[in-house]
């Protein structure tokens, strides 16, 4: 087990990041607010946005734009394709009416229904501690390299060597597929790589 990893959002689930801490490997797996976070002041400064709501830990309310609290008011269990299971948690608050920001708030017609938001805790810690650590000058400098390392190589296989999708089903099939691919991809970058060295060698002697 690699120290630690770096992946896109695409990987930024609760499973993934509950998986690498039992490993005890280092997650530097973004998610899917990461980039907004970041780079979206916007999106940062918009009371509207459920993820900027204020949090009481002590009472477990959180507090909307308009000052009104939300309660907790149950949870429920979400189970993964794998079997990982999850715990949700829902917060509600029964009377929102008279507030200027309720059609921003509430996509619901019917003007008498209840503000409901639900909260994963869990995957929250996770997201929270992988944006801490992808802001480091080693998360950063492992950001920059997996777009070099990996996307680079999905690009040549899929814009060059016109690879864009599995001609077979099922994981035992797929994978000696790939490995046929990863293998054409190395033999071309070593033979290119000879071209250069030969290249080279002509021109020096010229």
């Amino acid at each position: 087990m690699p120290a630690s990893f770096a992946a896109d959002a695409g990987y930024g689930s609760e499973e993934n990041y509950a998986y690498l801490e039992r490993e005890g490997a280092d997650a530097y797996v973004k998610h899917n607010e990461l980039f907004r976070e970041c780079r979206n002041e916007k999106w940062r400064d918009d009371e509207m946005v459920v993820a900027n709501w204020a949090h009481d830990e002590e009472s477990d309310e959180h507090a909307c734009p308009e000052g009104r609290t939300l309660a907790f008011c149950g949870e429920s269990r979400r189970v993964s394709d794998l079997g990982y299971e999850s715990a949700v948690r829902t917060y509600e608050r029964e009377d929102c009416s008279g507030r200027s920001r309720r059609a921003r708030c509430s996509k619901s017609a019917d003007p008498d229904s209840p503000k409901r938001i639900q909260v994963n805790p869990a995957l929250n810690a996770f997201k929270s501690r992988a944006g801490e650590m992808l802001r480091t000058d080693i998360g950063s400098a492992l950001r920059k390299r997996r777009s070099v390392d990996v996307e680079t190589v999905f690009g040549d296989v899929e814009r060059n060597l016109g690879f864009t999708r599995f001609t077979l089903r099922g994981l035992e099939k797929v994978t000696p597929e790939w490995r046929l691919v990863a293998a054409g991809h190395n033999i071309r970058k070593l033979f290119l790589a000879e071209c250069e060295k030969g290249k080279m060698a002509a021109r020096a002697m010229a």
